[in-house]
This record gives C-alpha cells, sequence and structure tokens, in this order.
C-alpha cells in the first residue's frame, strides 16, 4: 500500500504541483500582480446615492492608467470653485460614460475640449463641468442636479443619455420597484468572496490570473457590469419610454426653476440601419436584450421624445444622432467616442452653444 501510494504520489500528484509551480513562475514573470484590493485601488471609486445609483466619491482620484483623475468635488477633471467667478458662463453637461468620455484622458474628455472650443471662439469667460458618471441613465441626471447641480449656479445645463435608459426596456418593472442604489460589496471583482478568497491573491498570481475570468464567467460580467438574463424584448409595452418623458420634461422643468438653460442632445451612435456585420460585432446587445432592429427602434424613440419636449416646452434640441450616428469612424463600440468622436461631438455642440451664447 505504502509503494502504491508513492507511486501514486509519484505519477499524479508530483506532476500536477509541478505544474502549478511552473504557472506560478510563468505568471509572475509575464503579468502584472493585480489582486483584487489593487484593482480596487485602480478603479474607480463611488459613493452609493439616495438621488442617483452612486456619485464619485468627494476625494481626488488619479486612475494613471486609463488617465483619468476626479476632483475632491466628484466630478472628472480639475478642482473648481463651487460659487462661479462673476462674469463666468457655467455649462454643467450630464451623462453616463459617454459624458464621461471614457476612451478620452484627462482634458481630452469632449466637456473639456467644448470648453476650450469656446474659448478659441472668443468666449473666454466660459467654464465647463463634466457631470458625466458611467452607468447613469437619465433619472440619475436629474437626481444630480436637483440634489447638487443647482448650488453649482449653472447658466446652461446639457442632457446626454439614453443607452443607459434603454437597459431598462426589457423589464417591465416601474423605476420604483426596479431601481437599487450601489453597494461596492457586491462587485466580486473588487471584493473577496471569502476568507480564502483573500487569503490566495497574496501568496499566489496564478491564483489571481485565474480568478478574473472565473469571476466574470460566473457572475455574467462584461465590460459595463453584470450582463442581464431573460428573453429579448421586441415591442416596448412597459413603463420606460413613458419614464424617459418624465425625466427629460422634469430635467427641462428644474433647470428652468434654478434659472439656468436647459439643452437635450440626441445621443450619437454607432447603432444605425446600415450597419455591417462588422460593425454589429461591436455592439453589446445583451445590455439591453434586443436584437438589432429592435435597437434601432428603441434608440429612434428616444430621439423622437427629446424632440417632443423641446418642442413642447420650447427649448434647443441639439440633434447630434442625425449628424454623427453609422459613421464607424466616430465610436469604437455601441456609444462610446473614438478620438475623432468626441472632437466631432464637441464641435456639433461648441456651435450651438456659441450662437446660444452670443445670440
Amino acid at each position: 500500500m505504502k509503494k502504491r501510494f508513492i507511486f501514486a504520489f509519484v505519477s499524479i500528484v508530483l506532476p500536477v504541483l509541478v505544474a502549478l509551480l511552473l504557472g506560478e513562475a510563468y505568471i509572475r514573470y509575464t503579468n502584472e500582480y493585480v489582486t483584487p484590493e489593487i484593482l480596487r485601488s485602480k478603479s474607480l471609486q463611488y459613493s452609493p446615492s439616495l438621488f442617483t445609483r452612486h456619485v464619485f466619491a468627494t476625494k481626488e482620484q488619479h486612475i494613471e492608467d486609463k488617465g483619468w483623475f476626479i476632483n475632491n468635488r466628484g466630478y472628472r477633471g480639475r478642482d473648481f470653485s463651487l460659487k462661479k467667478d462673476e462674469g463666468t458662463t457655467r455649462v454643467i453637461v450630464y451623462g453616463g460614460s459617454a459624458v464621461f468620455d471614457q476612451e478620452m484622458p484627462n482634458g481630452k474628455d469632449w466637456p473639456h475640449r467644448l470648453e476650450s472650443s469656446l474659448q478659441e471662439k472668443g468666449i473666454t469667460n466660459i467654464e465647463v463641468i463634466n457631470a458625466g458618471i458611467p452607468g447613469h441613465a437619465s433619472f440619475d441626471s436629474f437626481g444630480r442636479l436637483f440634489a447638487e447641480g443647482h448650488l453649482l449656479d449653472p447658466d446652461y445645463v446639457v442632457l446626454y443619455n439614453g443607452w443607459n435608459d434603454m437597459k431598462y426596456f426589457s423589464d417591465g418593472r416601474s423605476l420604483l420597484r426596479i431601481f437599487k442604489p450601489y453597494n461596492k460589496k457586491l462587485d466580486p471583482r473588487i471584493e473577496y468572496r471569502g476568507v480564502l478568497d483573500q487569503v490566495l491573491p497574496e501568496t499566489s498570481q496564478l491564483y489571481v490570473y485565474l480568478r478574473g475570468p472565473y469571476i466574470n464567467w460566473k457572475f455574467r460580467i462584461g465590460s459595463e457590469g453584470i450582463i442581464p438574463t431573460g428573453e429579448s424584448v421586441n415591442v416596448f409595452d412597459n413603463p420606460w419610454p413613458q419614464q424617459y418623458r418624465v425625466n427629460a420634461e422634469m430635467f427641462v422643468d428644474l433647470a428652468r426653476n434654478i434659472d439656468a438653460v436647459p439643452i437635450l442632445v440626441t445621443q450619437a451612435r454607432l447603432v444605425s440601419q446600415k450597419n455591417t456585420e462588422e460593425e454589429k460585432a461591436l455592439i453589446k446587445y445583451d445590455y439591453v436584450r434586443m436584437d438589432h432592429e429592435t435597437l434601432v427602434q428603441a434608440f429612434e424613440t428616444l430621439d423622437e421624445i427629446l424632440r417632443e419636449v423641446a418642442s413642447h416646452k420650447g427649448i434647443p434640441i441639439v440633434e447630434a444622432s442625425k449628424e454623427m450616428s453609422g459613421n464607424s469612424e466616430y465610436f469604437t463600440d455601441h456609444v462610446h467616442f473614438t478620438e475623432a468622436g468626441s472632437a466631432e461631438i464637441t464641435s456639433i455642440i461648441s456651435e450651438y452653444l456659441h450662437s446660444l451664447i452670443t445670440e
């Protein structure tokens, strides 16, 4: 029995141990060591909020590998004073990751490009605040303007939302029943899953290397968080188009109540009737649970809602979707901008704002 045990150990267990040691050595030599704790320190830090799903923590954040900087007030870009300087025209741009402009480094995001563009056009006293937060929908934008934005005394407020709202189109429940505040402890990528999970990353890079793909597979985590499950939506027999309309109307009314000019912008996107198969491969259909035709229809529905709200309220609307949508030069995926796309939307909104400010 002893000989059989030794033989089994030598022939089975020992090769496995050697393979693990070699794998550990290879991973240590070829890969960066990123534990959940390190990943957390290199990721944007959020705080839960009563009026939105989350906000950036009110502390400086430097995400070096992305070139992102969050200031002490919890907004992207350089710090600014709560009370604007006398004679300054202040613009706040609200939206999700497409406003945050996640592909662009600090200072190159389109809201800050917008500031530079208007200054070049002769409006030297302009200040543009990037209030984009990845994942935010139109109700988050309204909540932030309601709960804090008015304190910044903006002269113009821009609403640029669409894609994140459509993630709810496949759910028949109301916003009240479906909305959940942010809880960082629910993110297994940056939170440990028990004592063993906390100990192993500190001793084995091989474990860390395998942990990431496993967590993403087990919890269905993609580039925009957890991928929802369930059947695709084909018709909009749910409350969400109406909710989007209410959000836009309330945003407009609130802006007027704080003596700011509201500006609605239709969301530019790669999605169009003429997309090639190569372009379709860049679109994350799983997040909205729609096929291509339904997604095209959903975007057009939101565009039309914004046009109706703008017409009814008598306010400006910028048709970015008409000028940019379907052009693969402008997008890295469904809605996020390339360098060319960031520059183009800057140009479109800059022209509009310049005429509005100087009229």
